[in-house]
């Protein structure tokens, strides 16, 4: 029996580790009912809510995973860094090789905010040419055709919640013709975000739930508490899709179960 009891510890000691560090690479193909000229099968990388984790030396884990999906662009959603802890370092390795592979854009989230390191971020952010991206926006032109990026600045950065995000993102000259893209961390807003004619909303912050349930899905989000609408994958709302990542850190909980860190690669097509 008390062999038995080993084996089972063990298992579960196993599983419990592999759930927080093996990554998964989630790939979503996008049929967008316009031209997209030069953007047909480009191939975006999203990750979001490394909370400062390490994965492998100098981030290698998750960087040979970004060497197999050759990324046209990179897009960080937030949490780069955690609150509650002092190090930025990982954090930085990241971006910083990453940038080696594809344009990194990257958006704070609600952890940068509450951090008195964020000065400290941003500043060697800037050193490796990251785009960060607060309330702003950046065009990627190809062949005639553009890519428009827009980041939204966390929302309890500057006290932007329900109606106010809309004085932000209207602020933006969007074409319809364009491909428009949004990048805000938090996913629960997506009913302002479709008032504007964004094709796509690249989210994380919801961590998965944390524990996923067979069926049900996410257990508890921050922003969406028990049972999160939106946690993991693509939501339609309108003409607009959002795409959340489960992220690949973790930060008040410690651990993840049936929801390993995520990768999303999007391939953008036309109909």
């Amino acid at each position: 029996m008390i062999i038995i009891g080993v084996i089972i510890f063990i298992l579960i000691v196993v599983f419990l580790y592999l759930e927080n560090n093996l990554i998964e690479v989630t790939k979503i193909e996008v049929d967008l009912d316009k031209d997209i000229g030069g953007f047909e099968g480009y191939r975006i990388v999203h990750l979001s809510d490394l909370h400062n984790k390490k994965f492998g030396d100098n981030q290698d884990k998750i960087i040979r995973i970004l060497e197999n999906l050759n990324p046209d662009i990179i897009f960080f959603t937030g949490d780069l860094i955690d609150s509650r802890r002092k190090g930025i370092d990982n954090g930085i390795a990241l971006l910083d090789r990453a940038s080696k592979l594809a344009e990194v854009y990257y958006i704070t989230g609600n952890h940068e905010e509450r951090t008195e390191r964020y000065l400290d971020l941003y500043k060697e952010l800037k050193k490796i040419n990251i785009d960060i991206l607060e309330d702003s926006k950046k065009t990627v032109s190809k062949n005639g055709y553009e890519l428009s990026i827009v980041g939204l600045r966390d929302s309890s950065i500057q006290g932007l919640y329900g109606e106010n995000i809309s004085a932000t993102l209207s602020k933006f000259q969007l074409e319809e013709k364009d491909i428009n893209i949004l990048l805000a961390h938090r996913p629960s807003y997506i009913d302002y975000y479709s008032k504007y004619p964004f094709d796509l909303v690249f989210s994380g912050h919801a961590h998965g739930g944390q524990i996923r349930l067979p069926v049900i899905g996410g257990l508890l989000s921050p922003g969406q508490g028990l049972l999160p609408k939106y946690d993991s994958g693509v939501y339609l709302e309108g003409k607009t899709r959002l795409i959340v990542s489960r992220g690949l850190g973790n930060s008040i909980f410690p651990q993840r179960i049936l929801n390993r860190p995520e990768i999303i690669l999007t391939i953008l097509n036309s109909k």
